[in-house]
């Protein structure tokens, strides 16, 4: 059995002391895909540096996070590109990078974000890398911008927008990725019913820690499986057919062949 997370953050400090259970402590064993997800320049090193030791397993995405810019934190923005020709073979995917709606009212802050959206959908195209985009509370505005670059692969992570926007999601062949608050969230097993199955992937955002059966617990991989025990539930379909078609939706994604 294979699954994927397909957003997780492994060079987060939550992780620092315990990598090795986190990628392999029995549990996490059946997650052989994971996209490991930066939020600033030093993380996007740290992630790479993960990514070359458990090479095959752990794939890479580089990138700024929308609410790393929000808090003002200087970055070597112009490194980003001398940082992919030097580990084109090790980066996967730009991400976590995007547009965060909650601080829409501070026209500074929203125009920053814009900014530095804007200049890695250009890298990513210029790349030709996939995309992992944060949309909170911005879903409209995210998906206004997209289409003025041409992208290899776009993943809406952790998607909570309007489910009548899944169709314009699926025409132009981008993904969706669905975590453990699906098991409790009504608004987000409303969105994975409704998703067309060839949309979805998994994902645990980790170390963001759940409510509901994840209540109190650290936030590892192997949530995934329930995960797709749960999408198996909601779209009464069998638990081996959601696994497969998350599977084949992420190589999709990463460029890699079956």
């Amino acid at each position: 059995m294979s699954y994927v997370d397909a957003h997780i953050h492994l060079a987060d400090s939550g992780y620092h002391d315990d990598l090795e259970t986190i990628l392999h402590g029995e549990a996490n064993e059946v997650v052989q895909n994971l996209l490991s997800n930066a939020t600033d320049y030093e993380t996007s090193l740290k992630t790479i540096s993960i990514s070359r030791q458990h090479e095959g397993r752990v794939f890479a995405a580089i990138g700024i996070h929308p609410w790393t810019i929000i808090q003002n934190v200087q970055q070597p923005v112009e490194k980003f590109e001398e940082l992919i020709e030097a580990e084109k073979s090790h980066i996967s995917a730009i991400g976590e990078i995007g547009l965060d709606g909650q601080y829409s009212q501070d026209e500074d802050k929203k125009n920053r974000q814009l900014e530095i959206f804007k200049f890695f959908l250009a890298l990513a195209e210029l790349k030709k890398l996939p995309v992992v985009v944060h949309s909170r509370l911005a879903v409209e505005e995210t998906l206004e911008i997209l289409p003025s670059f041409n992208l290899t692969g776009v993943l809406m992570h952790w998607y909570s927008g309007p489910t009548e926007k899944l169709r314009i999601i699926k025409d132009r062949g981008y993904l969706i990725s669905v975590g453990p608050s699906v098991t409790y969230t009504k608004r987000i097993s409303e969105i994975a019913r409704t998703a067309d199955l060839a949309t979805i992937l998994t994902e645990t955002d980790g170390p963001v820690q759940y409510h509901g059966p994840f209540k109190e617990r650290r936030t590892e991989p192997s949530f995934v499986v329930d995960v797709v025990q749960k999408l198996s539930e909601i779209r009464n379909e069998r638990v081996e057919t959601i696994r497969e078609a998350v599977r084949r939706n992420f190589l999709r994604f990463i460029g890699q062949n079956e």
